[in-house]
């Protein structure tokens, strides 16, 4: 397994600012001592993530999410922590030889190596002699070899079984390679799923080849294309084509144009515009959504310019606003879908027509309007019935608009536009920063824990505070974290939290608790008396179950000797617990 070392890891964090880093991905104001800004990680509308400078920490008041400057780049980019790690390398330009840890070397490791293998088949046939029409197709459509290899474009061979017996060649069974979608069993009678066709291969989030699209070239009278059958690793509501290419365009241009076909897609890509997925196809899933919501940038729908393709816009562009996706909508003229219309007029003028997307109601109002005559009353009532229930899941800013523009347009009392809609209630606490402590919904000893816990993580005089007046925790798991921490400060001398964090990430025994705690705590500042009274109500709550422990023994116990013996205990603790109340 690869690695980074605890030495570099932190000599990255400490040369990364977290307020400079996190202003990458969202704008950040100073409000006192911390900056704040509209969480990613939740649907938020006021400003709840605070960032701290001093402590190089993020916590999100609302949702609970926190930690340091590599938590944050992992659950934004949905990437690992590693890969968060040599993201940040690059971003603070510390140099970082790194290849993410493979993620395909578990439970279906073999289905992986045979669709990497059959990859690495048809790029070598799109390379052969059979393989020249495909690959004089393919430059035409000006598809460069760049971008062939890039996206592992291949070719299937005019042939019943080659990939059939080159697979079975290296030791691949026709049971596995059928599952796998890659040939037919008819009887005793096997043939390659994919002959004579451009293949396409479709890879998961990570980039995982895990099936094929099959394309004809030479105007064949057969179906255009030919998707792999889904199977164990290939679900197509879970994949959005492209997702692993376009990634870091999206991230840089702040948005995502979603179009319809892998071609359309990859003819994009070639041509610059890289922030490109494809749906293959006119429908979208509840997945192919929670995929497009995290990427936490605008979304431009380019479907295809026909009807089967403007009734997706709407459906999509519903659904996406109903999980609060910002939509914009590009509808293509003069040609049928982005492939044509680039090859018809050209990259600029294509980059032109994203430049000019619509906000997805003020399409949605133009699209309403369609095959109605508004100059016949009852249109126009059924007109703005439809633009009121399409607005139904906007936020009140923009319903007000919506209905101050249909007002002014058709002069309607605004009033009675307004009664028609229900606007959402804002209560007091959406226009100030939430400060409550969630960690409080729990049990009291967990809520002292937590707070003692994490003030140890961050100064190593806390440890010595907590040896000297407690020094015992009752969970295993809490104790093997203070003996983490020891560890750690004998090691390093010192302990801060931010470092901390990432030194928990590599110990499964105590990586979800300090995560917990992060997520329960919300400490701006630490405070030594605070700090002895955390102690002191531990102690007090440790004495009193300890008390009612000894009581139980008394009462259950029918030896008079082991009665006494108890007895006795009970009042040594009762002497202690008054000892501890004077010392505090």
């Amino acid at each position: 397994m690869q690695t980074i070392s605890e030495e570099k890891i932190n000599e990255i964090r400490n040369s990364a600012d977290i307020v400079s880093i996190i202003s990458n991905y969202i704008p950040l104001k100073l409000q006192g001592k911390n900056y704040f800004g509209v969480c990613p990680f939740h649907d938020d509308h006021k400003p709840s993530m605070s960032v701290s400078k001093d402590r190089q920490l993020f916590k999100c008041f609302v949702c609970n999410k926190g930690g340091n400057v590599f938590t944050f780049v992992k659950d934004y980019e949905n990437i690992s922590y590693l890969e968060a790690v040599s993201k940040v390398a690059d971003m603070v330009g510390i140099p970082l030889s790194f290849t993410p840890i493979r993620k395909n070397d578990g439970k279906y490791k073999l289905e992986y190596e045979i669709m990497n293998y059959t990859t690495s088949i048809y790029q070598n046939n799109l390379n052969s002699k059979e393989g020249i029409k495909a690959k004089e197709y393919l430059a035409k459509r000006n598809i460069t070899p760049d971008i062939i290899k890039e996206f592992k474009i291949g070719y299937a061979l005019n042939k019943n079984n080659y990939l059939a017996n080159a697979l079975n060649k290296k030791g691949y069974s026709n049971e596995k390679l059928s599952l796998l979608g890659l040939i037919n069993i008819d009887g005793i009678n096997t043939y390659d799923t994919f002959q004579n066709r451009i293949m396409i291969p479709l890879t998961n989030l990570d980039g995982e080849t895990v099936g094929f699209t099959g394309r004809i070239f030479n105007g064949e009278d057969t179906a255009k294309y030919i998707n792999t059958k889904e199977t164990v690793i290939y679900k197509k509501g879970n994949l959005i084509f492209n997702y692993h290419n376009a990634l870091p365009h999206i991230k840089t241009e702040k948005s995502a144009i979603v179009v319809e076909g892998n071609m359309d897609a990859i003819r994009m890509y070639s041509s610059g515009v890289k922030n490109v997925l494809a749906l293959m196809g006119t429908a979208i899933t509840k997945e192919q959504i929670d995929i497009l919501k995290r990427l936490r940038v605008p979304i431009i729908l380019m479907l295809d310019n026909d009807n089967a393709g403007e009734i997706a816009t709407n459906n999509i562009g519903d659904e996406l606003i109903k999980n609060n996706v910002l939509v914009k909508v590009v509808r293509l003229t003069r040609a049928k879908d982005p492939d044509e219309y680039i090859v018809s007029f050209g990259i600029d003028a294509f980059k032109d027509t994203i430049k000019n997307s619509l906000n997805y109601l003020d399409y949605k109002l133009e699209y309403l309007k369609k095959d109605k005559n508004l100059d016949n009353t009852m249109e126009l009532v059924n007109y703005i019935k439809e633009v009121l229930n399409s607005i139904k899941e906007a936020d009140n800013l923009t319903k007000e608009i919506i209905l101050k523009r249909i007002s002014n347009e058709y002069h309607i009392d605004y009033e009675n536009l307004k009664k028609e809609v229900s606007f959402k209630e804002e209560s007091k606490e959406d226009n100030k920063i939430v400060s409550s402590n969630p960690v409080s919904k729990r049990n009291k000893y967990q809520a002292c824990v937590y707070n003692i816990l994490y003030y140890i993580m961050s100064d190593s005089k806390y440890l010595k505070i907590f040896n000297k007046k407690l020094g015992f925790l009752k969970n295993e798991e809490e104790r093997n974290l203070i003996n983490e921490i020891e560890y750690y400060i004998n090691l390093h001398g010192k302990i801060n939290i931010a470092d901390f964090i990432s030194y928990a990430e590599s110990i499964d025994t105590i990586k979800d608790l300090v995560t917990n705690i992060i997520s329960n705590v919300n400490l701006d500042e630490l405070n030594d008396e605070v700090f002895l009274e955390y102690i002191a109500s531990l102690n007090k709550l440790l004495n009193k179950e300890n008390m009612q422990n000894i009581k139980n023994k008394i009462n259950n116990s029918r030896d008079i000797n082991e009665q006494m013996e108890n007895i006795n205990k009970q009042i040594d603790l009762k002497k202690k617990m008054l000892d501890i109340k004077k010392d505090v």
